[in-house]
């Protein structure tokens, strides 16, 4: 496999992407968040490892959210944007949608209210609810991100990988290391837009609007999530009519660099049968 070659843009509704691979088909991901910078460097090749084995026969769209948000918005308006850009840019329907961690909890309202703009919707590592300490951490990382402070914003979600010792302090001086080399946002209004972002992720919960999800999702996660417990995953799997839940062992936050990750999305897209 030769060198991934992103080609970055804005769509005409003002959602940034990132576009490779080279294929007919369509996989539009819904990246994480508080924070709607694109990824790039070491971070995009992150998470477009992930989708390798997609890109002879999809094209794949790496989204996060448009600038310029106003006060209370919520994940409902995200999802509600996304179906805007579907219909706008790819005639109202694509092949799969992936929803990671922040693009999980957007994927959930989109997946009630526009079932039919993709085939297929993949949730992972996101659920209806997020723990208290889910909340405070991001609220924090998203606090020093508005200020500017990079390094000790990407220092703060250290937790998120992992939670003592050596490996700890090993994610910490990396992590501030890399926020310190990280240019800043483009966008202008990035400062309040990122907090907004925050505060629609505390405001989330969609556990009474689940049970209206009438087509098949495949839920992935790791039962070390930071954000969330094994629990919290199987509550979901349960109020969503038609699931299957993949869990990882041993694993956190970080499941999409599991080898399992792309070939658990690959089954389901290809077992019609689970999906009729």
């Amino acid at each position: 496999m030769s060198k991934i070659k992103p080609i970055y843009g804005i769509f005409s509704d003002g959602i940034p992407h990132i576009r490779f691979g080279s294929g007919e088909k369509t996989i539009i991901v819904f990246l994480g968040g508080p924070g709607n910078e694109l990824p790039k460097g070491i971070e995009f090749k992150m998470y477009s490892k992930s989708f390798i084995p997609f890109m002879k026969d999809y094209t794949i769209y790496l989204v996060t959210r448009k600038s310029g948000l106003h006060q209370n918005y919520t994940t409902l308006d995200m999802s509600n944007d996304y179906a805007e850009m579907i219909d706008h840019e790819f005639k109202g329907r694509v092949d799969v949608l992936v929803g990671i961690s922040y693009g999980g909890l957007i994927l959930q309202h989109f997946a009630v209210d526009h079932p039919d703009k993709s085939e297929y919707k993949i949730i992972a590592m996101a659920t209806h609810i997020i723990s208290k300490k889910g909340i405070e951490l991001d609220l924090k990382f998203a606090t020093y991100l508005s200020e500017g402070k990079k390094a000790k914003a990407y220092a703060s979600i250290s937790d998120v990988f992992a939670s003592k010792g050596l490996k700890k302090y090993f994610y910490k001086i990396m992590l501030f290391t890399s926020g310190l080399f990280m240019k800043n946002p483009k966008s202008k209004t990035f400062s309040d837009d990122v907090i907004i972002e925050a505060k629609a992720e505390e405001s989330h919960n969609t556990k009474d609007r689940l049970s209206n999800i009438t087509v098949p999702i495949l839920i992935l996660c790791g039962d070390k999530d930071f954000f969330n417990t094994k629990e919290d995953f199987e509550e979901m799997a349960q109020l969503i009519p038609k699931t299957i839940l993949k869990v990882y062992p041993n694993k956190g936050h970080d499941i999409f660099s599991s080898k399992r990750f792309s070939n658990d999305i690959l089954e389901f897209i290809s077992n019609k049968q689970i999906n009729s």
